[in-house]
């Protein structure tokens, strides 16, 4: 019997695990594994053994709803920045609340990986399904939420 198969459920990976071996060792989805722990060196041979960076999960999120969400500014890069030949990372991909990478960077008050996402295009003005912008989120709220909004407006500049 063999041991092969084929991971489709997770947004960084739809390849077969006798093309890519470390897929074999971990339960959890390369998507929360690579993405959430901030793997980029995992993220990177994924992509480079032909991961498709734009795969939707369950909860219709790519691996950079993941990487936005935690922060992780190395793999935010790693997928802005994809290998020649490969289709480009989809900024602007609402999850199933209507929340785009950039309404979770800037939930979870990830100046950085907000900035990361708004100069790379993302869509500052997208309303999520409770009709708010990334910008208006209160996510973690306080203190830190607005120094996040302040760092991205004076990176940024102010929303159009």
């Amino acid at each position: 019997m063999s041991t092969e198969r084929t991971i489709k459920e997770s947004p960084l990976c739809t390849i077969s695990t006798s093309v890519c071996p470390i897929l074999r060792s971990f339960d959890d989805p390369i998507r929360h594994y690579a993405a959430s722990k901030s793997r980029v060196d995992t993220g990177r041979l994924l992509v480079s053994r032909g991961a498709d960076i734009n795969a939707r999960d369950n909860a219709n999120q790519l691996s950079l709803h993941r990487a936005a969400t935690t922060g992780s500014v190395g793999f935010i890069n790693l997928l802005l920045n994809p290998p020649e030949g490969s289709p480009k990372t989809r900024l602007n991909t609402a999850d199933r609340v209507g929340n785009t990478p950039l309404h979770l960077a800037m939930e979870s008050a990830h100046a950085e990986a907000a900035c990361l996402l708004v100069e790379a295009g993302a869509d500052r003005t997208r309303e999520n399904l409770d009709g708010e912008m990334p910008e208006d989120l209160e996510g973690v709220g306080g203190q830190e939420q607005r120094r996040a909004r302040a760092y991205v407006i004076e990176r940024c500049g102010k929303r159009a």
